[in-house]
């Protein structure tokens, strides 16, 4: 069922599709007070009418901190076929009375499908700026080739999806298709952030990283609807442990190169932030990096052979507004969640 009308005119003012470019330059034409200003094109996608004015909200933020033509759409397949459109301009002061100004279009294309996006969104991107796009929710139907082969950045969250596995699936195989040229961000992946650099610090110590051959455990300590980020960090900390999936174990056990095995165990709790704890062990080594409720700090202790450290370590941003804001400010992929995304089916299947 599409927003009601209330809802909908808080968009700005609404315009028939033909005539968006020509308002667009009348909104600036008669204020000499602002500036229209853009960096990139910035879209949110949706299927869900229930995120629409929660999106109107999240660009708002966005855009105080990143100038931009800002797209919203709002996208409902099973609907009968009709596209509207309306602008509006989003705007910070800037030097006394001067004011510089986003521009947002946002769309509600019932019926909409890759098609009707392609002609009708794309048909008003900014010049060749470009296009980044945050797809909320499961890679629907509508996320195929006429869609994607125009993104420049697709950012989405796996913790949304109902079926991660297949969903990985089919991203890891529009990533092989397009290679890069198209730079992949999952929030799931960015919500690891503040853990694996408190690791990396801890492992600076060059007795520290003679350790490291030596760990034999990890425990993870996620949220509940967070285990797609638990089991990437595991999956990334295998990897550059230089282990692999053990195909003769069940559950999430690695062989590592010079033999033995490395387990991992991921801890589910009801509430919390998406990543609480990271433990390593091992003989002569101990590392855990905890962080209480939305606190702005890590707690990092480290014991090897003995020696401890401790230190409290800055924790990354945990808002939806927050996290897209540093990945726009973010330049070029993320080659260490390239190294991971192949592994995430089977670390799916092997978590159970």
């Amino acid at each position: 069922m599409p927003p009601a009308e209330d809802l909908l005119s808080r968009l700005g003012a609404e315009v028939p599709l033909p005539k968006i470019d020509r308002a667009l330059k009348d909104l600036w034409a008669d204020d000499e007070t602002k500036t229209r200003a853009s960096l990139i094109n910035f879209a949110i996608y949706s299927e869900a009418p229930s995120t629409l004015a929660r999106n109107n909200n999240l660009l708002d933020k966005i855009t105080a901190e990143h100038a931009c033509r800002a797209l919203l759409i709002l996208c409902l397949p099973d609907r009968p076929q009709r596209a509207r459109a309306w602008i509006n301009a989003l705007c910070r002061p800037y030097q006394g009375r001067q004011e510089v100004c986003s521009e947002q279009i946002s769309f509600l294309l019932e019926g909409g499908d890759a098609a009707q996006v392609q002609n009708v969104v794309f048909a008003h991107l900014d010049s060749d700026l470009p296009l980044v796009v945050w797809w909320q929710g499961g890679l629907t139907q509508n996320f195929e080739e006429r869609f994607y082969s125009r993104i420049d950045t697709l950012i989405m969250d796996s913790s949304t999806w109902a079926e991660p596995a297949h969903e990985f699936a089919r991203l890891a195989a529009v990533r092989a298709d397009r290679g890069a040229l198209l730079d992949v961000r999952d929030l799931s992946w960015t919500r690891s952030h503040f853990l694996r650099t408190a690791l990396a610090s801890c492992f600076q110590d060059a007795n520290a990283r003679t350790h490291l051959p030596l760990i034999e455990g990890i425990e993870i300590t996620h949220s509940r609807d967070q285990r797609s980020a638990a089991l990437m960090l595991a999956g990334w900390i295998a990897h550059r442990l230089g282990a692999g999936l053990a195909e003769d174990q069940s559950g999430l056990v690695f062989t590592k190169p010079g033999g033995g095995l490395l387990k991992a165990l991921l801890v589910e709790k009801d509430d919390g932030c998406a990543l609480q704890a990271l433990k390593l062990n091992g003989p002569g080594i101990q590392v855990a990096v905890t962080r209480e409720g939305a606190s702005a700090f890590v707690h990092l202790c480290a014991s090897c052979e003995g020696h401890a450290h401790e230190e409290m370590l800055p924790a990354d941003v945990v808002g939806e507004a927050e996290l897209i804001s540093e990945q726009l400010s973010r330049a070029g992929g993320s080659t260490h969640y390239s190294t991971v995304l192949p592994m995430m089916e089977k670390l799916l299947a092997r978590a159970g």
